[in-house]
């Protein structure tokens, strides 16, 4: 897995066009703004600002705090309406870091603004007691109450600031709860702030009116059930049984879905009202009665499209994609599923696609696209533990004919050697929506007890039938040649020069929220293969399977995985290609291993892989700072001639850095129960999911 450590340069190649001395009740008021976008202060006028009076923190640390204002002053001039903000964003700055009494006077000199610091004590926050609470939890509560605060700071800081200003934030925050948790009449009576000069320390009390809860009762419709009774029916007991707290946010959740499936159904023009009888109300359960209006059976309709006065698409493109839509009944999934495939080819920054009802009960679809530039010319390197340093650069063109087929090419170079790939796709094949490609490689890596050099050409169609639901037939053909083996004996390495003819098929079930950085959802695949060898040599069947699971906790990610592996073939394993055989260990299966070294050995303690291969995952996640995330995990697994042989566990932990395209990893897995020549332990830095 590659490891962006280095910064990744894209180049394209079109022209760059509290008084706190008693206790007191704190009366509502306006939330003090957030601060700060920049993160340096000009230099400028960071030299003409002079603080007096501070201790707690540098003249450096304030005028980082103070970057935004000082940058208004830099850009206008000082002057006393900006001399006042600036002593206004010093004083917030204080008061959000614990000091409630903070004051902050200014005095302009020309040319410096001098700011007078009374910082005051500093006050954490203690303890928070909830009066009137009878439903939930006071650790449920209290985490709506300090969540503003503890967002700025890390998950494991036990000790936080009084800020007066979050904690009013907070009582919003649990009103909001109590409100979706079906007390629509909660009264946040007061809150109440208890300094102890002695300890440093404000205690809280919020008084809370809970009010009567409600649940959604019976939902009846007066009319037209029958026209996606199946679809009803599963929303009505989602909501029911068992009963959910009721909100008004709810409700109109529920109008919204009702509506969706009418237009889902062909009713473009539906209407449906929900009301709530509160007179009917029994044991706290609310009768529902929904009213709906369908209207017509609408139908796709005309196709089209304006052009930019510079498109490098022909004109006809975009209706040929929208075109297949005309005659079909209206259903918006429908399109959104093909905005979805034209949005993620890279083609457009944005398609606007307006859905215009026309008399004859046809539903004219008017996009107006805006093409993105399609040349990209990138550059990268990097770091992981099995491949060393990582170099590469890659160019992309993602319409080379004005109809959409991509062009693209990349050649890396790895601490084991380089490899390079050209490849050409049409993602509306023969004017469907079948994904077509093609590939011609070549790969020459020193591998651990022996080198290769492989030269293939590939070709795949891939069918995606809705969001998640993807099938792919593959044919590809390998000649490669094994060379300096180390392996002993020698004939444990297999054929040293063959050349390959795979057939195979492959099914995905993908249903997570992002396939970078999951945070729920889950993914099954599978894949089916024959490989002959042109040269008489060994025949084999590859068959293998993955499911990955995510749940979410709050803030933290609990993940499992399982994978396995088998070959078929009717000669011994040492007659099966090595680099087709199955490897195990390192930083994306048993992470107490080395790359590969959970896997057969010859007399030289060097992997010579299995006919077949499990792969088990435990790994649960924790947020530390920002985009800093802690994580331990359990990995098990085994590589043979079956599944389980060799097996073996890894226990350790790790941090992970979120990047919009996949987190970097850095792991310590280790080995409870070392074998003779196996780790003990292994520290490994990748990037991507290990799982």
């Amino acid at each position: 897995m590659k490891c962006a450590l280095a910064a990744f340069a894209v180049l394209l190649l079109d022209p760059l066009a509290i008084s706190l001395l008693a206790q007191r009740e704190t009366p509502p008021k306006a939330i003090e703004p957030e601060l700060i976008n920049n993160t340096a202060p000009p230099p400028n006028a960071a030299a003409r600002v002079r603080f007096f009076g501070n201790t707690k923190f540098s003249n450096r640390e304030l005028s980082t705090a103070l970057a935004d204002p000082l940058s208004w002053i830099q850009k206008r001039g000082l002057s006393m309406p900006l001399a006042d903000d600036t002593a206004y964003y010093l004083r917030v700055f204080y008061r959000r870091r614990g000091y409630p009494m903070a004051d902050v006077k200014y005095t302009i000199q020309e040319p410096y603004l001098d700011l007078n610091i009374t910082e005051g004590p500093y006050y954490k926050l203690g303890t928070i007691t909830f009066e009137g609470n009878k439903t939930f939890k006071p650790s449920t509560l209290k985490e709506y109450m300090i969540g503003t605060t503890r967002a700025r700071y890390s998950q494991f800081q036990r000790e936080l600031p009084f800020v007066e200003a979050d904690l009013i934030t907070g009582t919003t925050l649990v009103q909001s709860f109590y409100v979706a948790q079906g007390f629509p009449k909660v009264d946040m009576v007061k809150l109440t702030t208890i300094p102890d000069n002695r300890t440093g320390t404000v205690n809280a009390i919020v008084t809370i009116n809970e009010g009567p809860r409600f649940f959604f009762g019976p939902i009846s419709f007066s009319n037209n059930f029958g026209i996606a009774q199946k679809e009803f029916s599963a929303k009505i007991r989602s909501l029911t049984n068992p009963p959910k707290p009721y909100s008004e946010a709810e409700l109109q959740n529920l109008q919204r879905d009702l509506t969706f499936i009418f237009k889902s159904k062909g009713y473009y023009s539906a209407s449906v009202t929900v009301t709530p009888d509160f007179n009917r109300v029994e044991g706290g359960r609310v009768p529902m009665s929904v009213d709906s209006v369908p209207g017509a059976i609408y139908q796709f309709g005309a196709v089209t499209a304006s052009q930019e006065p510079n498109a490098r698409l022909r004109p006809e493109f975009l209706p040929r994609r929208l075109a297949p839509l005309r005659g079909e009944t209206y259903d918006p999934q429908k399109l959104k599923d093909l905005y979805r495939k034209l949005y993620l080819s890279g083609l457009y920054d944005s398609i606007d696609i307006q859905e215009v009802p026309q008399p004859d009960d046809t539903i004219a679809l008017v996009a107006q696209p805006q093409e993105a530039k399609p040349k990209e010319l990138g550059f990268y390197g990097g770091y992981d533990t099995f491949d060393g340093i990582i170099l590469g650069a890659s160019y992309t063109n993602r319409n080379i004919d004005g109809l959409g087929r991509i062009f693209s090419f990349h050649a890396d170079y790895t601490g084991r050697g380089p490899d390079g790939e050209i490849s050409y796709e049409n993602p509306w094949f023969l004017e469907s929506d079948i994904d077509f490609s093609s590939a011609l490689g070549v790969s020459i890596k020193d591998l651990i007890g022996y080198s290769i050099q492989n030269y293939y050409a590939r070709i795949r169609l891939t069918k995606s039938f809705r969001k998640g639901i993807q099938t792919t037939a593959f044919l590809e053909a390998k000649e490669s040649n094994v060379s300096s083996i180390v392996i002993r004996p020698q004939s444990l390495a297999g054929p040293t020069s063959y050349q390959l003819i795979t057939l195979g098929l492959s099914q995905t079930l993908d249903f997570r929220d992002s396939p970078t950085n999951p945070r729920r959802g889950w993914v099954i695949d599978g894949s089916a293969s024959f490989s002959g060898n042109a040269d008489g040599g060994a025949s084999f069947a590859r068959f293998t399977g993955r499911y990955s699971t995510y749940f979410s906790f709050g803030k933290t990610l609990l993940a499992l995985g399982a994978r396995l592996g088998y070959m078929n073939t009717v000669q011994s394993a040492i007659e099966v290609p090595i680099d087709e055989r199955f490897f195990n260990g390192g930083s994306t299966t048993v992470r107490s291993f080395y790359e590969t070294d959970l896997s057969p050995k010859d007399t030289e303690n060097h992997p010579i892989g299995g006919l077949a291969r499990s792969i088990f995952n435990i790994e649960y996640n924790v947020p530390i700072y920002g985009d800093l995330v802690g994580a331990a995990f359990l990995d098990a697994g085994g590589t043979g001639n079956t599944p389980f042989d060799n097996f073996a566990t890894g226990v350790g932990g790790g941090i992970r850095y979120n990047l919009p395209i996949g987190p970097v990893r850095v792991d310590y897995g280790v080995n409870p129960a070392p074998r003779k020549n196996q780790s003990v332990s292994v520290l490994s830095l990748s990037f991507g999911f290990a799982f």
